[in-house]
């Protein structure tokens, strides 16, 4: 494996821009540009993993041919995620959450139970809470027992709207 490397660049997802962080394992963050400037951005990241995240142009071609690929079907297995420096509690979540298919959703009590951790609930939401990934992991996918939109860190009605673009997409598709 090559020399390891620590990357910001700019993308636009769902019609979303958005700061998306990664190394060679692959992506490891993202922030939507609107709500967090990318000196804020690298900030947070050097916090998070005392390395420093250098700006480039563009993506490797990989990554952005999967991360339209996730657009399009709202999964690539071709995306990886470096987020093995969080609990395997929270990684289950996220990686079962990665399963929910472009314009469906699934509720938290499910995601409790798919993961074995059937009264883990409020835990799968404090998880998903957490999601340094928020869009490509997509917790906004993840809804309350009873139908309702529940928590999202960047809001009900950014959950609502990223819900009704998947939708869209979904029938273009």
């Amino acid at each position: 494996m090559g020399k390891d490397f620590h990357h910001v660049a700019l993308t636009k997802i769902l019609g979303e821009e958005i700061w998306l962080a990664f190394t060679n394992s692959g992506v490891c963050a993202s922030e939507f540009k609107k709500l967090t400037s990318l000196s804020q951005f690298r900030n947070h990241l050097q916090e998070r993993t005392g390395e420093t995240f250098s700006k480039v142009v563009s993506m490797p071609e990989n990554m952005e041919k999967a991360i339209r690929q996730w657009e399009i079907h709202g999964y690539s297995s071709d995306l990886n995620f470096d987020i093995s420096s969080f609990s395997l509690f929270q990684q289950k979540v996220w990686n079962r959450c990665s399963q929910i298919p472009l314009g469906e959703t699934s509720t938290y009590s499910e995601i409790a139970i798919s993961i074995n951790h059937p009264k883990a609930q409020r835990a799968v939401g404090s998880a998903l809470g957490a999601n340094p990934v928020p869009v490509l992991i997509p917790c906004h996918r993840v809804l309350r027992n009873d139908g309702g939109l529940g928590g999202y860190a960047y809001g009900s009605r950014l959950k609502e709207l990223l819900l009704v673009r998947e939708n869209y997409a979904k029938v273009l598709d």
